[in-house]
């Protein structure tokens, strides 16, 4: 009966331990970043924000632009600043400058040059294409019909005399690297700086000649992020928010 009491008192003795070992486990837990990952939906204000995916949710930021859509995050920009409820309940502001950027629908968006853009996580080191825009003022001249196209067309016709027309000038790409938050040009210099952290890869790309670098740096991609896979808290799928300081 003694030892039986004995080993009950061992049991209770060590379950708060295991249960402690097990949140531990699961708070340090990785998953390794695969296309399929889909990143919380919100505003990121860092890279830290990102890797930890761990962003605002838009629900909290307090607005009557309308639904959470791309258009309301550029509104939000252009504001300058936003308010938003922490996980206290309190107020508070930040300024949009500080955006590093956004995720809707899992996708996730990066601010480059005053325009939210699509970036595609492809690993460690990424391809990143981007459109440059600019604003173009116009004078809008009615048409001789009262047909329009579009409903924009006829706003113009009735309430302005000159507009602004997006222009998109030519495709650019670009190399982020995800560690260091860094976007840099597509060439052999700069894909050379990032590939020397591996020394078998950056040995084997730097026998190659010219011509030969430019048309693989592809394929090195490919091989430097399954060398060096992203890895993202396995928690980060479940969180609710995060509190802002």
């Amino acid at each position: 009966m003694k030892s039986m009491l004995s080993l009950l008192g061992l049991l209770i003795f060590l379950m708060p331990h295991q249960l402690l070992i097990a949140q531990e486990t699961d708070e340090t837990a990785m998953i390794r970043y695969s296309p399929e990952f889909k990143f919380k939906d919100g505003l990121y204000l860092n890279i830290e924000d990102v890797k930890t995916n761990d962003p605002i949710p838009l629900a909290r930021i307090v607005t009557d632009l309308g639904s959470y859509n791309k258009d309301f995050v550029d509104e939000l920009y252009k504001s300058g600043k936003i308010i938003l409820y922490d996980d206290y309940g309190i107020q508070r502001y930040i300024y949009t400058k500080h955006i590093w950027g956004y995720a809707e629908d899992g996708r996730l968006f990066i601010m480059v040059g005053g325009q939210f853009m699509r970036i595609i996580i492809q690993g460690s080191i990424s391809i990143f294409t981007a459109s440059a825009t600019t604003h173009e003022r116009k004078t809008f001249q009615p048409r001789d019909t009262t047909v329009y196209s579009t409903t924009t067309d006829l706003y113009r016709s009735h309430n302005k005399k000159y507009y602004y027309a997006n222009v998109t000038g030519e495709r650019q790409e670009y190399l982020f690297d995800f560690e260091s938050n860094t976007l840099a040009a597509y060439n052999v210099d700069v894909f050379e700086k990032l590939l020397v952290r591996d020394a078998v890869l950056f040995t084997e790309y730097a026998s190659l000649r010219k011509r030969d670098k430019k048309i693989k740096i592809g394929e090195f991609i490919r091989r430097y992020n399954t060398n060096h896979p992203l890895y993202f808290p396995a928690n980060s799928l479940h969180n609710t928010g995060k509190v802002i300081d």
